[in-house]
């Protein structure tokens, strides 16, 4: 009888760790759209009021892109994608604890047609990132108000250590998260359309 006490315990309380851990990770969510929601209409009021004074990308492909600072923080722009009904602000650098206020630049630049952007995948996030299709359209505005218009060529799963295959290849934009488990990444590949 003992020993049936001590498992309905310990099953109780696995459910109710469960339940725990599923409702932190439901308020990070929520957390997450809420900041996000925040800094993108932050965002859009401050994109093209204060151009860079070396503005002509097409000349000068390798200047720096254009921040603004909001909340101490440098944003390079904004990315929007339709399918996904996401509008999403793009810190211009990346570091795990910064993932969580938004997505970023992981590395590279929309002027050298190299840009890799990562999140978290939080629904608000890159949640539904494998939900991408082959055509699909993906925008990035920068802060001097240029827009880029991309189109997905690829989504596919790799694994955490396959770096070179993240950095690899002729890829206008790139877009990855980690799978709901954590134990691959979803990465969606795009090219310039405009």
């Amino acid at each position: 009888m003992l020993r049936k006490n001590i498992y309905f315990y310990f099953g109780g309380a696995c459910i109710l760790l469960a339940f725990i851990f599923f409702a932190h990770n439901l308020r990070e969510d929520y957390e997450a759209k809420v900041r996000t929601e925040k800094i993108v209409t932050e965002l859009k009021e401050k994109v093209g009021k204060k151009p860079s004074p070396q503005n002509n990308y097409i000349e000068n492909p390798k200047m720096e892109m254009p921040t603004r600072q909001i909340n101490g923080l440098d944003y390079i722009g904004y990315l929007k994608i339709e399918k996904l009904s996401l509008d999403l602000s793009i810190l211009s650098d990346w570091s795990y604890p910064l993932i969580r206020i938004s997505p970023a630049r992981y590395r590279g630049s929309v002027y050298e047609n190299n840009m890799i952007i990562l999140a978290h995948n939080y629904n608000a996030h890159f949640g539904y990132l494998h939900r991408l299709d082959k055509g699909d359209k993906v925008e990035f505005v920068d802060m001097n108000d240029n827009h880029f218009i991309y189109e997905v060529e690829d989504v596919e799963i790799i694994r955490p250590d396959q770096i070179n295959e993240l950095v690899a290849g002729d890829w206008d934009l790139s877009l990855f998260t980690c799978t709901l488990g954590g134990k691959s990444r979803v990465l969606v590949r795009c090219k310039i359309q405009s």
